[in-house]
């Protein structure tokens, strides 16, 4: 069985949210920059770090995917109709006859469609919290881009308690005792 979602939105109130979408990047790596669109009931989800916005849909299915926020924008841009038909495939998008590649795709169960929220300037601390929350299953952070940088802000923050560490064994403190300090604070700040 083939795996397929369809929705159809109207050109201008897709270009107004990935406009908004556009606008709210870091300028860092706009190109580079990802939208998740998740495909409800009656409406499709788009989401970067820190912002999720929503517009009306008719729709078949529900799926996730994952694709370059500019690229998929110069696309909507340039076409013409004023209603847009989508039918997302594995891997892939297609638009009337266009299609293209799109990063990821999501199809058999809801739980992946869960947007992982994280502040529009998330930080190293943000990342770590997500990890220790265990709230996401890895293939959720997988799916959401997340997986690499998550794990760069977990070596950075060993590399940390070493460095701490380091200054505090004069005083008598532990690698445990830092670690469980460290630990217990960004816990109580994710409550």
């Amino acid at each position: 069985m083939e795996n397929k979602a369809t929705f159809r939105v109207l050109k201008n109130e897709l270009l107004v949210v990935l406009k908004q979408l556009q606008k709210l990047e870091k300028t860092v790596r706009k190109k580079l920059s990802t939208i998740e669109v998740t495909i409800i009931d009656d409406h499709i989800q788009m989401a970067i770090p820190g912002v999720q916005l929503q517009i009306n849909a008719a729709t078949k299915g529900s799926a996730k995917f994952t694709v370059r926020l500019w690229y998929l924008a110069d696309i909507i841009k340039a076409e013409k109709d004023a209603s847009l038909d989508f039918k997302l495939l594995d891997n892939q998008l297609k638009l009337r006859v266009f299609t293209f590649p799109v990063l990821t795709t999501f199809f058999e169960t809801d739980r992946i469609l869960r947007t992982i929220n994280l502040p529009v300037n998330y930080t190293d601390m943000d990342l770590v919290k997500l990890c220790l929350s265990g709230k996401f299953t890895d293939e959720e952070i997988s799916f959401n881009k997340l997986d690499k940088i998550a794990a760069e802000a977990m070596q950075k923050t060993k590399a940390d308690i070493s460095k701490i560490f380091f200054l505090m064994k004069k005083y008598g403190f532990n690698k445990k005792e830092i670690k469980e300090l460290i630990s217990n604070k960004l816990k109580d700040d994710m409550m």
